[in-house]
């Protein structure tokens, strides 16, 4: 993306086996166990990128890994239903991918049956559960859901700040109401300026998991993404080490992994075709500059000097940020012509010019 920090070199032990198969193994076998819940986050967060992204996988394959986990899905919903959306996810895509060992439908007809989308409080949820529903031919009904989501999406001005928390729900609602990327909705376009925003803050941060959300949530709904930030993505991608497990395997950098390669395949890269070690791995992202921390500090010091005009603010902040952050600050600047709308929000000015 921007500026790097240089890790100690991991070495990569280079099996033939292609990153499709390989992922697959890994998460079912050599993560977590199948009783812990990040195993089940882990795989259906795998299972939906393989099949989103239209990756063959070997029959024989599917049946050794996840056989298994097919034949114990039904007794599992029926123990666990308040994982029923990690299940119904992973029996969906485990029959997309071809494994036949399990009814999927009857599955997501009982979670719906049961009224398990009831104990939602999550409106986000509730739309997850509702495309789980959708896609085998099970309707109820809107309640409105829709229009909620894409009132909170229109709102541009939550995602000109840092809020993570908002800006993942963001890239969701997108891949929701598209089934990722599979139908156009309405509404997709009133979420663009949102979605720029939020790859702004993103961009600033150095946050490659976040733009890569950002990035797959545009092209989602139909929108351009930005050239600086797709590149800045498949040059994280790149730059990722990926080698052998340490004890704290889970609580490393694979989503940000994850999603870095399905951006890239949602893009026109080829990311999964390359091959992967043996083993349990993990995966550490690179290391960048982050810009934000630094910017709002600054920001925050002027006060009331404090300005809406980038062109202005530009001049007084500049000498005040470490090199590093004045590049990142500048190519964001660069990257979309949505940066002077956002950098007014950014800067928090009132109406009258005065600082918020």
């Amino acid at each position: 993306m921007s500026n790097i920090l240089t890790l100690p070199d991991m070495r990569r032990r280079r099996l033939p086996v292609a990153a499709p198969e390989r992922l697959v193994e890994l998460f079912a076998q050599h993560r977590h166990g199948p009783g812990d819940v990040r195993w089940l986050k882990e795989n259906a967060e795998v299972l939906r990128l393989l099949v989103a992204t239209g990756q063959g996988l070997d029959p024989d394959l599917l049946h050794r890994v996840h056989g298994q986990t097919a034949r114990e899905l039904p007794a599992r919903l029926g123990f666990f239903p308040q994982y029923y959306r990690f299940f119904l996810s992973i029996a969906l895509d485990l029959n997309a991918l071809g494994l036949t060992d399990l009814d999927a439908e009857a599955l997501v007809a009982r979670a719906m049956s049961d009224g398990l989308p009831e104990a939602e409080m999550s409106d986000l949820q509730r739309a997850e559960a509702r495309l789980f529903a959708q896609r085998v031919g099970l309707a109820g009904p809107d309640d409105g859901l829709t229009e909620r989501l894409l009132r909170f999406a229109a709102r541009s001005a939550t995602f000109a700040l840092p809020n993570k928390k908002a800006a993942y729900e963001l890239t969701h609602i997108a891949f929701y109401l598209s089934d990722y990327g599979l139908h156009p909705f309405d509404g997709a376009e009133a979420m663009r300026e949102s979605l720029q925003y939020a790859g702004l803050v993103a961009w600033l941060e150095q946050n490659t998991d976040l733009l890569a959300e950002v990035c797959l949530a545009m092209l989602f709904c139909g929108l351009a993404v930005p050239e600086l930030w797709a590149r800045g993505v498949a040059e994280d991608l790149a730059a990722f080490h990926v080698g052998p497990a340490g004890a704290a395997a889970g609580s490393d950098d694979y989503h940000a992994w994850l999603m870095a390669a399905w951006s890239a395949t949602a893009a026109g890269g080829r990311p999964l075709d390359r091959m992967l070690p043996g083993g349990a791995l993990g995966f550490v992202a690179p290391r960048r500059v982050s810009a934000l921390g630094e910017v709002s500090s600054v920001l925050m010091e002027l006060d009331a000097a404090r300005s809406a005009d980038w062109s202005v603010m530009r001049r007084r902040i500049a000498a005040r940020l470490s090199a590093p952050a004045l590049d990142v600050l500048d190519s964001a600047a660069a990257s979309t012509p949505a940066f002077e709308t956002f950098f007014a929000r950014f800067a928090r000015v009132d109406r009258k010019g005065r600082a918020a």
